[in-house]
């Protein structure tokens, strides 16, 4: 990384960079939001009702939990060639979701394709973590997550304005994540490996890279914290995905209208995206992942209980954009700032298989809940405290990590002791 700065801190090296991770980010986007965007339709076709839709939802979330094989094998063996594989097992994870004849088999094939994706996006944030200046993360977690978004707005895209309209079926969207094979061979022609990793990895014999360190002092406890956080912020999990779902069975929109919805709230909080990493460089990560939980959670519970038409509606899920966006740009970043390079692909695969774990009980929470009192608007009353109580967890248990390079922020050197 030592070319010429190309303004704003950031070198030609580290903005190519960018884009390549980017488009491994902008592919697992468009997968994860296939299933909020087809929702009713699946629903349909494997006639379920909203509660059993929660119950199976909850199982293909676990699908994560494997992945924290995919970060020991980047800490050992280096991050570009986990990257790589873990596109080609998501894109045939997918091609098997289209063709999927049960529920049963759909979750399956979701479980395996998941834990692909999930791995995918910690070692990409990883990697952006250890090659870019300290001044500058905060703004290279934002054209991550950006780039996340924009899959997720073609996805919902793609479902609006063709496959919807033409009385096609939701299995194409899965068909359509195929052709992102494609970016495995860019990347393969053009990603590095990461530099700190290549720098580190002859320095550190194997006991030292073991995962078990992370369950001791000094990571122990902030490891824990950080999970804990990521397993609250994602309790609010279920009502995000169901909301193209609430808009067509609850509110009355077509599928074209609840998807167009969608795409126009979440292009209306693009910008707090890049906004929120750039503030957070300057400001803190702290500051800023507060107070995007906080409005998210604002913004989940007038959706489901106080907006109607498709104005009331759009802005609240807006709101609700914002604060994730905010959130997601820079709750991510701790896990991989926080602790050193030998570890680092492991406690960024902890905190994911904690976000998981938190979606997936948001799922099974909401099935409980809807069981109970059979309505939307106490079962999201109930999931959006998650994220208000992460971030209370933030502001009183996790340090500020903008601003300092990665080997400052290393709790203590990686030891077998």
């Amino acid at each position: 990384m030592l070319e010429e700065a190309a303004g704003g801190g950031l070198t030609v090296a580290h903005r190519r960079l960018l884009l390549l991770l980017g488009a491994a980010c902008f592919s697992e986007g468009f997968d994860f939001a296939t299933l909020t965007v087809a929702l009713p339709q699946i629903r349909s076709t494997f006639g379920l009702s909203h509660m059993h839709a929660d119950l199976w939802v909850a199982v293909l979330y676990l699908g994560a939990l494997p992945a924290v094989l995919w970060g020991r094998r980047a800490d050992r063996r280096g991050r570009r060639g986990v990257l790589l594989m873990t596109i080609v097992g998501y894109t045939i994870g997918s091609a098997a979701t289209a063709l999927s004849p049960t529920i049963g088999v759909f979750v399956a094939c979701q479980f395996v394709t998941r834990c692909f994706l999930t791995a995918q996006v910690a070692v990409a944030w990883t990697m952006a973590a250890e090659d870019l200046p300290a001044e500058r993360r905060g703004i290279g977690f934002g054209v991550l997550a950006l780039a996340s978004a924009l899959g997720t707005g073609l996805s919902a895209i793609v479902q609006a304005t063709a496959l919807s309209p033409l009385g096609a079926s939701w299995r194409w969207l899965y068909v359509l994540s195929v052709p992102f094979l494609l970016v495995v061979v860019f990347l393969s022609r053009s990603l590095p490996e990461s530099t700190r990793y290549v720098a580190v990895a002859g320095r550190h014999d194997a006991s030292q890279g073991r995962s078990s360190l992370l369950a001791r002092p000094p990571y122990r406890r902030p490891l824990l914290f950080i999970c804990v956080m990521i397993l609250l912020a994602n309790l609010a999990t279920e009502a995000t995905v169901f909301a193209v779902d609430y808009m067509e069975s609850d509110r009355g929109l077509s599928s074209s209208a609840a998807n167009l919805l969608l795409v126009v709230a979440g292009a209306v909080a693009l910008p707090v995206l890049m906004l929120a990493g750039r503030l957070s460089d300057r400001i803190g990560r702290r500051h800023v992942c507060m107070a995007g939980l906080v409005v998210q959670a604002g913004g989940l519970l007038l959706f489901f209980t106080v907006a109607r038409g498709a104005l009331g509606l759009g802005l609240a899920l807006m709101t609700a954009y914002i604060g994730l966006f905010a959130a997601w740009t820079t709750g991510n970043a701790f896990a991989v700032e926080l602790f050193p390079t030998a570890l680092r692909g492991a406690a960024s695969a902890a905190s994911t298989i904690a976000k998981l774990l938190g979606q997936s009980a948001s799922f099974a929470l909401s099935a409980a809940l809807l069981a109970v009192a059979d309505s939307s608007s106490t079962t999201v009353a109930v999931l959006v405290v998650g994220p208000v109580l992460a971030a209370c967890v933030i502001g009183v248990a996790l340090p500020e990590t903008s601003r300092r390079e990665l080997t400052d922020l290393a709790l203590a050197p990686v030891s077998a002791g």
